[in-house]
């Protein structure tokens, strides 16, 4: 009986002991629980707020991106501009640079052009000076004829009056 007592008393020993310990452990990880549970809220919280930056900074990503696209576009467009203002500048100063050797041409055509009209003018005046110097011989020829042509008739008029005082038919 002794030892039977013993043997109770060791047991119920044996189970209060493990009562208290599962009582312990069961207040230990409850408590842990509770921290960790806590932490987890925590760490939650932390995470929906990252998660909401990390949006956030998408959208301005997706947002830089697509305003990198377009400039990208814009800067292409802009190239193509370029290459095609340059193409027709170029093409512009080879008209530019033919227009002015033609007209330098046309200014030297123009200048032998006035040098031959003032040439011709001259001798326009010439020939003018020697047509008047002509048109006065010719009236002067005129003159002289028509003085010799009436000294002429008069002497027809003489001759014929000699014939007719002789006797003879005019």
């Amino acid at each position: 009986m002794y030892l039977k007592r013993n043997v109770n008393f060791v047991l119920l020993m044996l189970v209060i002991t493990i009562l208290v310990g599962t009582v312990a452990i069961t207040t230990y990880f409850q408590s842990t629980y509770k921290d960790v549970s806590q932490d987890l809220a925590t760490k939650k919280k932390q995470l929906e707020v990252v998660s909401s930056n990390f949006s956030t900074k998408i959208s301005e990503l997706n947002k830089t991106y697509s305003d990198l696209q377009l400039k990208q576009l814009d800067k292409e467009k802009l190239d193509q501009l370029y290459t095609d203002l340059t193409k027709e500048k170029e093409k512009v100063d080879t008209e530019l640079s033919a227009t002015k050797i033609k007209l330098t041409s046309t200014f030297s055509e123009l200048q032998r052009k006035k040098d031959e009209l003032s040439d011709a003018n001259y001798k326009i005046i010439l020939e003018e000076r020697e047509i008047i110097e002509l048109k006065s011989k010719v009236q002067n020829q005129d003159t002289t004829i028509r003085s010799i042509n009436a000294q002429l008739d008069s002497l027809k008029k003489q001759i014929c009056d000699l014939k007719t005082a002789l006797g003879q038919a005019c």
